[in-house]
């Protein structure tokens, strides 16, 4: 929420004069979608001389998204002619340079549950595009891919017909990426997998049947005691993993943000006509300096980029092809989505 003020603070610096014109062809929207959920695999397992059912049933899915936008549509995005939910993927929403100078904001929150899991979708981003230069800050948290940062970039701009081309630095900061608590607590001699176990919520109780010894698993997390294992081999392969995330997401929170400030490099290409448009571009990030203790390590290179590109042809009268697809590389993660295929139209 706080990032999102820092948005709207900077918002507030339009002047009165021209808060109308700021606001003016934007659309603010709010959907609510749900649908059933993935259907899960029957899974079962052995209890005394039986069996038990413990197939997943997972709760419908669902997708509540609120959000404010002026983007200024390229010419071969197609109109929307009654609603906008927020829900749609844009990928030339992921520009440095949009088609039209002047200020363009996107406010998009999404709060969803997926296969049983709830996460929230983020969104945050404001832009000035000037003849000369380009400015935009930005607030993204992508849970379903493990992805946050806040970004201030400032970049010159050269404009030579269909080509742009910027130069800049780009101030970032995130969580700790790079670096795994567990392996710091695993000192062998000195503490157990059983401990880390135990110090979130899970108690063995040891068993004897004859000369056979074993523990049951009871998770204890939520103030009931709940079976989960009837042995130590099935506890640590399908449960144990939780604990280790947990402990992981505990330690990375107690490190807080990480702060630093990059070099960029841009170049856009953009040309359309009625049977043939391209857009692409390409973001490259060489150079990174660390300002905190975990800002993230880079080994082998410190290469990052974002990049897309859009391409269309309609062939003939009836045919025509399409590609789109985004890539972006952000420390150590790769993030990418691609869309391609034809339209036959049969008269």
């Amino acid at each position: 929420m706080k990032h999102l003020l820092l948005l709207f603070l900077l918002v507030c610096t339009v002047s009165t004069a021209q808060i109308k014109d700021f606001f003016k062809f934007s659309t603010f929207y709010t959907s609510m979608s749900m649908n059933t959920s993935f259907v899960e695999r029957e899974n079962y397992r052995a209890v005394n001389k039986g069996y038990e059912d413990i197939t997943k049933i997972n709760a419908y899915d669902y997708n509540l998204t609120l959000g404010l936008r002026k983007i200024a549509r390229f010419d071969y995005e197609t109109k929307r002619q009654t609603w906008y939910t927020g829900t749609e993927r844009n990928t030339a929403d992921n520009v440095t340079i949009g088609n039209a100078n002047g200020w363009e904001y996107l406010f998009n929150y999404s709060f969803v549950r997926n296969r049983g899991e709830k996460f929230n979708d983020q969104n945050f981003w404001l832009r000035y595009l000037g003849d000369w230069f380009v400015i935009k800050a930005q607030y993204a948290d992508n849970q379903r891919v493990d992805l946050k940062y806040t970004s201030l970039d400032y970049r010159l701009r050269l404009n030579k017909g269909n080509w742009d081309f910027t130069i800049g630095t780009v101030f970032r900061t995130h969580p700790v990426y790079g670096v795994n608590p567990i392996d710091d607590f695993w000192v062998p001699g000195e503490s157990t997998f059983q401990d880390l176990a135990e110090d979130f919520g899970y108690v063995p109780q040891p068993w004897n049947q004859g000369f056979y010894i074993d523990q049951n698993w009871y998770d204890v997390s939520s103030g009931d005691s709940v079976l989960v294992a009837t042995s130590n081999d099935e506890f640590f392969n399908h449960y144990f993993g939780d604990a280790v995330a947990r402990y992981n997401e505990r330690e990375l929170d107690k490190l807080g943000s990480q702060k630093e400030i990059s070099a960029v490099i841009g170049v856009a290409y953009y040309k359309y006509t009625p049977k043939f448009w391209l857009h692409t571009w390409y973001n490259f990030l060489p150079y990174h300096y660390g300002l905190d203790d975990y800002s993230y390590e880079y080994e082998d290179s410190m290469a990052e980029w974002d990049a897309g590109v859009i391409f269309g042809t309609k062939i003939t009268k009836s045919l025509g092809l399409f590609i789109e697809g985004v890539h972006m590389r952000y420390w150590g993660k790769e993030i990418y989505e691609v869309k391609f295929g034809f339209n036959y139209l049969i008269f």
